[in-house]
């Protein structure tokens, strides 16, 4: 009884998106590391229903730029529009010349890269200036969100869900056995944990293919160009257990996205003093209040940039 109880919870949760194929709900639901609970989340973009939600639009020089709070603990927003269509649609037909693996993930015990049931997608790294559109991104990135040196990022890491792809709900902290383990990752070496996670939308899947964040019960169903940015580290750089997130199920169609990991050596600005408890999220939400603030801080019903 409980079984078909959740089907149905399910079934019809799926947001605006109608009914999903049994086969891919049997195979989610029979994964280990997805939950009821998770898949539930998934299946309901909560914007507007976060009464802490509100939104502002900033311009830095000529670049206007519209934000989403969805939560200050842990730090979450939504880039609103922020990669224009074009690049999305160009940098998509440099990403067809690559070779996409299936994804692993990486065992704290040994530091390297093992195959995970949790995920199911193909991908690949490029460097921030591979081809000449992903430069672009990459400088159009670092212009309009200046509070954070992405030069500190690893590679992007492009991924495409397919139907029936997923990432179970993790943390892109890396905790490792031991010292002398984290220390075999030339990135972890030179760059120091994982402070921010910057992904960016583009292309949708026809049905699911949203980010979920448990620990806040909430998810994010991004449009093209959108792009999420959350923290992975608490303020004694340790693990920000709140940030935990999946990618949710594919349930009809494609989605591609593209991360950068950002550092946190070369990002200490952010950091917070010996006397304090949190990072400079001012720094973050408000990066040019010495420039022009559009519109600060108005209350979401539904969705602040709603057509």
């Amino acid at each position: 009884m409980r079984g078909a109880l959740v089907v149905l919870l399910l079934l019809s949760g799926v947001r605006c998106h109608g009914s999903v194929d049994q086969a891919l709900l049997d195979e989610i639901m029979n994964n280990p590391h997805w939950s009821e609970e998770y898949v539930n989340t998934c299946n309901g973009d909560k914007i507007g229903g976060d009464p802490g939600m509100y939104c502002h639009i900033y311009r830095i020089f000529l670049y206007t730029v519209k934000v989403e709070v969805r939560s200050l603990e842990p730090f979450l927003i939504v880039l609103k529009e922020f990669i224009p269509i074009e690049y999305a649609d160009s940098f998509l037909e440099e990403i067809k010349k690559e070779e996409l693996h299936i994804q692993s993930t990486v065992d704290q015990n040994t530091g390297k890269n093992a195959p995970s049931v949790g995920r199911n997608a193909n991908g690949t790294f490029l460097t921030h200036h591979r081809y000449p559109i992903s430069s672009k991104i990459f400088n159009h990135i670092q212009q309009r969100f200046p509070s954070i040196d992405f030069r500190k990022a690893e590679q992007f890491q492009v991924l495409s869900y397919n139907s029936g792809g997923h990432y179970a709900p993790h943390n892109d902290y890396l905790q490792y056995v031991s010292e002398e383990v984290a220390n075999r990752c030339p990135w972890y070496r030179e760059g120091g944990n994982r402070l921010m996670t910057f992904l960016f939308v583009m292309q949708t899947a026809d049905k699911g293919g949203g980010t979920v964040f448990p620990r806040i019960a909430t998810s994010v169903q991004p449009s093209k160009g959108d792009a999420i940015v959350w923290l992975n580290l608490d303020a004694e750089n340790g693990k920000l257990e709140t940030s935990l997130h999946g990618a949710c199920p594919i349930w009809e169609g494609t989605k591609t996205a593209a991360t950068l990991w950002v550092r946190v050596r070369g990002n200490e600005l952010l950091l917070p003093c010996a006397n304090e408890k949190q990072f400079d999220i001012e720094r973050l939400l408000y990066p040019s209040e010495k420039q022009l603030l559009l519109k600060r801080d108005w209350k979401c019903d539904n969705g602040c940039y709603a057509e």
